[in-house]
């Protein structure tokens, strides 16, 4: 962003001085973070876009890495999840995809993930608890190490900011937003008043040509040869099939049934 437009009334309201400053982190880290992950999906080659999806957690990586300097702003690690959260004097942002294309309107944002539910429904309560621990799932594991410490730091006055943005495998971060609204039972989100804001789009955001490439991404150099046209290497260990076992943090993107989000986060 050449020249920063003015921030708005409802912005300032939420974070004051630094309203500028967490919209500024926001877009340039979800630009920078669909940007890596369309550069992982071009490098591998592959015609399906299983690269591009597993890299779902990048985006909470990116807006740590952008945030985390500002004043009253510290990381949250939600219960059972396997990333942080960005909380920011006590407004908690909530990233997810909406789609992959922007046909789907943002007054259909909905939220897939289960941490996403469970963080809106506890933080929307009529009478948070003091601690939050009623957020918690009876099937739980208590570690008191990696989760109480945060989930204390975390005021029952804290109010999450949903931040939807619209991604492609091929193009990047096409268009985002942030807002307050009211988490309907199947997920959806009521926006308030207003809301959400469009944010800007970031200096140097990637886009689609008339030809169908993406523009913005370095392009890596070498032979022209894909990665797995080569002679497979000699393997001087036995192989033997291992279980999978699935770790205990939330995966994304769930499975299931289709969802505005296009299955990814």
């Amino acid at each position: 962003m050449s020249e920063e437009s003015p921030v708005s009334v409802w912005a300032r309201s939420h974070f004051g001085d630094d309203a500028a400053a967490v919209r500024r982190g926001l877009v340039e880290g979800l630009h920078h973070a669909q940007q890596r992950a369309v550069l992982i999906q071009e490098m591998s080659g592959l015609p399906s876009k299983q690269p591009y999806g597993g890299m779902w957690p990048g985006t909470y990586k990116a807006l740590e890495e952008q945030l985390l300097g500002l004043e009253g702003a510290y990381k949250f690690r939600p219960p059972n999840a396997s990333y942080n959260l960005m909380v920011v004097r006590e407004r908690l942002l909530l990233p997810f995809k909406l789609a992959d294309n922007l046909n789907v309107p943002v007054k259909q944002a909905r939220l897939a993930t289960k941490i996403g539910l469970n963080l809106s429904l506890a933080l929307s309560a009529a009478q948070p608890p003091d601690d939050l621990l009623s957020l918690l799932d009876e099937d739980f594991e208590f570690d008191p190490v990696s989760v109480v410490n945060e989930l204390i730091h975390l005021s029952p006055a804290t109010k999450i900011i949903y931040v939807p943005y619209v991604a492609h495998a091929d193009a990047g971060l096409l268009k985002s937003w942030w807002g307050e609204g009211l988490m309907q039972s199947d997920g959806t989100i009521a926006w308030l008043a207003d809301q959400p804001e469009e944010l800007p789009a970031a200096k140097g955001a990637t886009a689609e040509t008339p030809t169908g490439t993406v523009s913005g991404l370095t392009k890596v150099g070498g032979s022209g040869r894909a990665f797995d046209e080569g002679d497979m290497p000699a393997l001087d260990f036995p192989m033997h099939p291992r279980p999978m076992t699935a770790p205990k943090a939330e995966q994304e993107p769930e499975t299931g049934k289709p969802t505005a989000n296009n299955g990814d986060a």
